[in-house]
């Protein structure tokens, strides 16, 4: 055993690192498959949350940095929302630190099942986005982006599914330009709530650091997939995404 895990456990945290980071960066709801596996080998919750976080961190940042390198982040919008988000992250980890496994446990399973939903929704389904990015934040756009990085905080789960809807819904940009700002953001509200966990004891480090690795490769991956593959495989990985995150719902209720 290895810091009082067997070995072969760390291995399979790499590659549910890959996995889950991957995922995140092309649509969001990589926690999904990261947190219930910690979970099933014995984490306390929000341990769970807090080791899971380290690898997201860097997946994300990973993601967003190599978009921006090709230039695919709109930094205008990014400063912009960037305020909000900081806000709302420390509103965000006041409310986190406060959880107990069992409360956090049941909001997890709320927010897997509403991520499934926005998963399904169409872009606009409220009517169309804008052709253009709006020259000022409003503020009802100002609360909406507050609000998506305090439950980013606090549940993390099916965020980038509210990102991808709200900066669509916001901006009228396409998927791929949508996505290096919805890295960019999340990368942000996740190093708030991620200090915040260290500082209060919920990350089991050497899982986190396995984590971490296959995060940051992950994070690689995703990127390079979203530029080869463009508007349209981000769509269909969409959709995928959300089966796998009805079908981890499904045997969470029934198994």
């Amino acid at each position: 055993m290895i810091f009082g895990y067997e070995w072969y456990l760390y291995v399979a945290f790499f590659f549910v690192g890959i996995l889950a980071s991957a995922i995140n960066s092309i649509a969001g709801g990589g926690s999904t498959i990261s947190l219930p596996i910690m979970i099933f080998l014995g984490l306390p919750p929000t341990v769970a949350n807090g080791t899971n976080r380290i690898g997201l961190f860097l997946g994300n940042l990973t993601s967003a940095l190599n978009m921006c390198k090709h230039g695919l982040l709109n930094k205008e919008i990014y400063f912009r929302l960037l305020w909000p988000t900081l806000i709302g992250s420390l509103f965000g980890i006041f409310f986190l630190a406060k959880l107990n496994d069992k409360v956090f446990q049941g909001i997890l399973s709320l927010a897997i099942l509403l991520v499934v939903i926005m998963g399904q929704l169409k872009r606009d389904f409220l009517g169309k986005p804008p052709a253009t990015p709006p020259e000022k934040m409003s503020l009802p756009a100002f609360l909406g982006f507050f609000a998506i990085s305090i439950y980013g905080c606090i549940i993390q789960v099916g965020v980038g599914f509210l990102q991808i809807f709200s900066l669509s819904r916001y901006t009228g940009l396409d998927l791929l330009h949508v996505n290096a700002i919805k890295n960019a953001l999340t990368s942000t509200f996740l190093f708030v709530s991620t200090l915040g966990l260290i500082l209060i004891g919920k990350v089991e480090w050497g899982l986190a650091i396995c984590v971490s690795a296959g995060s940051i490769l992950g994070g690689l991956l995703g990127s390079r997939l979203q530029r080869k593959k463009g508007n349209v495989f981000v769509k269909r990985f969409i959709s995928v995404s959300s089966l796998v995150i009805a079908t981890v719902l499904l045997k969470d209720l029934f198994v």
